[in-house]
């Protein structure tokens, strides 16, 4: 009886995003401990969306969506509700301690509600790599962990591909309810070759935050890599002001403006507790220090996955910013030995010609 009630509130779920009467399910999968489902439209036959959920011990599930336009959205639903069908709901939500944020779910029906997910590459990085889910609805609080979220975005990406080709893609969520189309997994998914759009703040910072990126490979000494654009990265990376990166070596810069985190080390916790769960089946090691460089206090850190002839090096560097808020700076480095094939090596990066460009990129 509990399958029959996920398998109905997820047919719901979908039906709900472009307002169509019924959908059909055309193919299911399993991860871990979500279950998916692509669906159709029933009058036009074209695919409309993929959901996937997740149960928890509070007896509340969790959904996540994303349509033929690569939207997404979250739902929640629970037996014991009994909501008014079609009223909007003011929630809070975050991730692990970032700051909250605030949404509007709309009940589908007396025991599901639905959410829009926002533009913004950083929300849905924060969703794939974060540990906890925090909502509040203005009375009760909800916690939902993150287990698997990385994994999950890919395959309901894939599914989206998949099911598109398949079938014909029918409009998307925001394209069925306001005529235009809206973020693709938080960003729109560009076409070839055309860059993502972002907000005119938005904008102004990606431009400062690559400035001061080729003012650190250039202090560093680093070469070889090569500036990718929003939207044609790998899915961690999508949001991220400025990246550049080649086979073995990932540079980012990134600015957090004043107001958009709690704290330094709430910030560096956050960093190093995605890099750990990023780490499923390595050995793991982190550490942070403060540093002077360049009459600047540097906030840094360091987090260190192996997994038999695999290894991930990773360092972050925090530097206040003029205009305030902070430069993030991060290098990741990648080594395979030769039981991986061909074998991997970055040339030589040390912390003292990182921190030392890093200390003086912005100025």
């Amino acid at each position: 009886m509990r399958l029959l009630h996920y398998l109905t509130a997820a047919l719901l779920f979908a039906a709900s995003c472009a307002g169509q009467a019924s959908a059909t399910v055309v193919e299911t999968f399993r991860l871990g401990g979500w279950s998916g489902s692509a669906f159709t439209d029933d009058q036009s036959g074209l695919f409309t969306t993929c959901v996937a959920s997740a149960s928890y011990r509070s007896g509340i599930t969790l959904y996540v969506q994303v349509d033929t336009q690569y939207s997404w959205a979250l739902g929640f639903s629970s037996p014991d509700w009994n909501m008014e069908v079609g009223a909007d709901i003011p929630l809070q939500y975050r991730i692990d301690r970032d700051e909250w944020q605030k949404g509007v779910a709309k009940a589908t029906s007396k025991e599901l509600a639905r959410m829009q997910m926002p533009q913004g590459g950083y929300i849905i990085t924060r969703f794939r790599r974060g540990q906890v889910l925090y909502v509040f609805d203005g009375t009760n609080n909800y916690e939902f962990r993150l287990t698997g979220t990385s994994r999950l975005m890919k395959r309901l990406a894939d599914c989206v591909d998949k099911n598109a080709a398949r079938y014909g893609a029918a409009p998307g969520m925001a394209d069925a309810a306001q005529g235009e189309t809206t973020s693709g997994l938080g960003q729109t998914k560009p076409a070839e070759n055309e860059p993502a759009t972002a907000s005119p703040d938005e904008a102004q910072l990606a431009i400062e935050a690559t400035q001061a990126l080729f003012n650190l490979m250039g202090g560093a000494g680093i070469s070889g890599l090569k500036l990718t654009p929003d939207g044609q990265r790998e899915g961690d990376l999508n949001g991220l002001h400025a990246v550049a990166a080649n086979k073995s070596r990932t540079l980012v810069a990134h600015i957090f403006a004043p107001g958009t985190y709690t704290s330094e080390g709430d910030l560096m916790s956050i960093i190093i507790g995605d890099s750990q769960k990023a780490c499923e089946e390595g050995s793991f090691s982190s550490g942070t220090k403060r540093i002077a460089e360049a009459g600047k206090e540097l906030y840094t850190s360091y987090a260190n996955c192996e997994a038999g002839d695999y290894q991930l090096k990773e360092r972050v560097a925090f530097i206040k910013r003029k205009a305030g808020g902070i430069f993030v700076y991060g290098v990741a480095d990648t080594y395979v030995g030769e039981g991986g094939g061909n074998p991997v090596s970055p040339p030589d990066l040390t912390d003292d010609a990182f921190y030392s460009a890093a200390a003086v990129a912005a100025d």
